[in-house]
């Protein structure tokens, strides 16, 4: 960078000297300009003095007066010639204004010449200081790249939908049995109301329940997706997240976006994804649905439910250093669940159950990526 900053201000030293020659070349024609004016004065009274002297008035007219008037043209046209060539003939110049009061200059073609190779040879060296910024600031680019995600939207998409599938399979084999909603522990119920307020009919209703236990799968890993670098602990992301939070109004969106990428791809090369925080969100997500399995296998369970927490936090990982978003709401920034309009274009009507064009319940998010607007990679899950 200093480099290029001493090629910079070469570059304008270089302009500045162009300017300061233009300013000299200005202030010779003006000088020139009052020498001419001294000149014809000078003539005038020569050629006032000389009538005097020899007894005729400055203002007699008449065919006689024109050989006279003749040579004196000579004479005032020698000297001013002799003058211009002790000047070394640099500038003739004309006298005449033009309307907006700018002199008419004329300069001599060896003159015209020199400045204009004084010129190309600048614009050149403009030229090629110009060229040589950019191959520094192209090499300071590759030295120091922001990295991106080298996974195509199609690698992403896959290990998206195996992850749903995990939860889908679980969901079915596991979670697919009704339950009275009385069984549920009272400082779980908030959980499921925040899922749908028609919840009840949900645990009740054959081959809908297990749409109710995969949507509150899915709000508990959907954390992974919504907090930044949660992946890699609470401590790590809390203080990235601070430090997100404070440059977010204080820079523009793509100088985020970039110090986003960066930042976790700086995180992911240091720190390894915590697993105590695997185990931990496993535990409550197994603490929330055991009491509602009739006849679980707690063990068996167990293992499904880490496996798929461990693949979210992975996943969360790839998706932190990159510009796919993960939506679990009708649009970006909304914290709904529940309640909005069904939208074709985003969403995949699984079921319906209450009112037709209103969402009920979000089973599962949909994918996105953030480019110059979102676009749907993969729809969400509802339920109407």
């Amino acid at each position: 960078m200093e480099s290029i900053r001493a090629q910079l201000a070469e570059t304008q030293g270089a302009l500045t000297a162009r300017d300061k020659k233009f300013r000299q070349l200005r202030a010779e024609q003006k000088l020139l300009l009052e020498e001419k004016s001294t000149l014809e004065a000078r003539v005038a009274r020569l050629e006032s003095e000389n009538l005097r002297l020899k007894g005729k008035s400055p203002t007699t007219t008449g065919e006689s007066s024109k050989p006279a008037a003749s040579a004196r043209h000579k004479t005032k046209d020698s000297e001013i010639s002799l003058t211009h060539k002790s000047t070394g003939n640099l500038l003739a110049l004309d006298d005449q204004q033009h309307i907006d009061g700018d002199e008419t200059v004329t300069m001599s073609r060896s003159r015209m010449k020199k400045a204009e190779a004084q010129f190309e040879q600048m614009a050149d060296e403009v030229a090629e200081k110009t060229k040589l910024c950019e191959s520094l600031k192209a090499r300071l680019a590759q030295s120091s790249p922001i990295p991106v995600l080298e996974l195509s939207d199609e690698q992403v998409m896959a290990r998206w939908n195996n992850l749903r599938e995990q939860i889908r399979f679980l969901s079915l084999e596991r979670l697919n049995k009704t339950f009275e909603p009385d069984s549920v522990p009272d400082r779980y119920k908030d959980e499921f109301k925040i899922l749908s307020p028609h919840w009840k009919t949900y645990a009740s209703t054959d081959n809908i329940t297990c749409y109710l236990f995969r949507a509150l799968i899915w709000r508990y890993i959907i954390r992974y997706f919504s907090i930044f670098c949660r992946a890699f602990g609470r401590d790590i992301s809390r203080k990235v997240g601070d430090v997100a939070a404070a440059l977010a109004t204080r820079v523009s969106d793509v100088d985020f976006e970039e110090w986003r990428i960066r930042t976790a791809t700086l995180v992911d090369m240091v720190y390894s994804i915590d697993a105590g925080l695997i185990d931990e969100m496993t535990t409550k997500i197994l603490d929330v649905i055991t009491p509602l399995v009739k006849d679980a296998n707690t063990i068996a369970l167990r293992s499904s439910l880490r496996d798929i927490v461990k693949a979210t936090a992975e996943l969360s990982a790839v998706f932190d250093r990159s510009r796919f978003v993960v939506l679990m709401y009708n649009e970006p920034g909304d914290s709904q669940t529940h309640g909005f309009p069904y939208a074709e274009g985003w969403m995949e009507m699984r079921a319906k159950v209450g009112a037709q064009g209103t969402v009920d319940l979000m089973i599962t998010p949909s994918l996105l990526k953030k480019e110059a607007e979102y676009s749907i990679l993969v729809k969400a899950e509802v339920v109407c």
